[in-house]
């Protein structure tokens, strides 16, 4: 992958080294809330500019407290910060149980600033969420995007298989059966 280097492993923290400068890729702690937030609020309304209402800091603010807070189980969050301090963007899972589904694990959200984007750190937290889902046994994943979602083919970039419903229609969810070769960026 052009434009980047990394180095460490996915257990602990990796540095990257981008055209726009160094990242730590690394879990997101409650320290990161505001930023986290403002990176989920920035990055939503700049995909979606004609959609409304358009969540307020006030509503990320509080769906991320109640993570940290622990009201929401099984999740996680990795994100990608630059080393002047601010996060382009971030990536959080969860586990998946659904009867007729058989993914085990959830790529829930993936967002970043415009700015960052296509320099190979999403990809990078994606292989983060499927390295900590196979850490705990998990092995496959799904996602639900938008498919309205200008940036959706990131995800059939990344191997994700459009899932349709029983009436053949693509609504944006995609599915990983064997998520091992995410690891491989």
């Amino acid at each position: 992958m052009a434009g980047f280097v990394a180095f460490a492993n996915f257990k602990t923290s990796m540095y990257i080294a981008t055209s726009k400068g160094r990242f730590i890729i690394r879990e997101a702690s409650p320290d990161d809330l505001q930023q986290l937030v403002q990176v989920h609020v920035t990055s939503w309304n700049a995909t979606y500019p004609n959609h409304h209402p358009k969540p307020t800091a006030e509503i990320r603010t509080a769906q991320w407290k109640k993570r940290f807070d622990g009201e929401e189980e099984d999740w996680f969050c990795y994100l990608a910060q630059h080393e002047d301090g601010e996060i382009a963007g971030f990536a959080t899972g969860n586990n998946f149980l659904h009867d007729k589904l058989p993914y085990k694990g959830e790529l829930n959200k993936i967002h970043f600033l415009k700015f960052y984007q296509r320099l190979g750190l999403g990809r990078l937290l994606v292989a983060k969420v499927a390295a900590r889902f196979l850490e705990t046994g998990i092995d496959s994943m799904i996602l639900f995007a938008d498919p309205q979602n200008p940036n959706i083919r990131f995800y059939e970039r990344l191997g994700g298989e459009r899932l349709f419903d029983e009436k053949g229609i693509f609504n944006g969810a995609y599915g990983w059966k064997d998520i091992r070769p995410l690891l491989q960026v």
